[in-house]
């Protein structure tokens, strides 16, 4: 029969201090990002790509919880294109996709990609032409 009971301490095991526990670290490993929610203080449409990148990104925290580290690099340069592409409607796009869809489109989570210029066709655009026909 197999013994499935934890290992008796012996040795430096049992002089060894436990580990901490490890933390969840807010998605951007390379540098801080701001987690702060500047996007609160204007609507939807006035954000800028800062205020739309930390509404998604506290979303993506919130619905689906840890997510793969990104670079802070990337982060900013999917936000800043994706604000420029889609200008005013960037902001009301990412509210749909998390109030409306909490979170997911086509039965997959958003997750930061999703903001990517390749997705638009499959993300962005039929979410602005839904929100147009409204």
């Amino acid at each position: 029969m197999i013994n499935f009971a934890p290992a008796a301490p012996y040795g430096k095991a049992s002089t060894a201090a436990e580990a901490p526990p490890v933390t969840a670290r807010p998605l951007g490993a390379r540098g801080p990002v701001s987690m702060a929610a500047s996007d609160r203080l204007s609507a939807p449409m006035d954000w800028d790509w800062q205020q739309l990148r930390d509404y998604v990104l506290r979303s993506i925290a919130e619905r689906h919880g840890p997510q793969p580290h990104y670079e802070t690099v990337k982060i900013t340069a999917i936000f800043k294109s994706f604000a420029a592409r889609w200008g005013n409607q960037a902001g009301p796009i990412a509210c749909f996709a998390f109030e409306q869809q909490d979170g997911f489109w086509l039965n997959a989570p958003v997750t930061i990609t999703r903001f990517a210029k390749g997705n638009d066709g499959y993300f962005a655009g039929p979410i602005s032409e839904r929100l147009a026909s409204v």
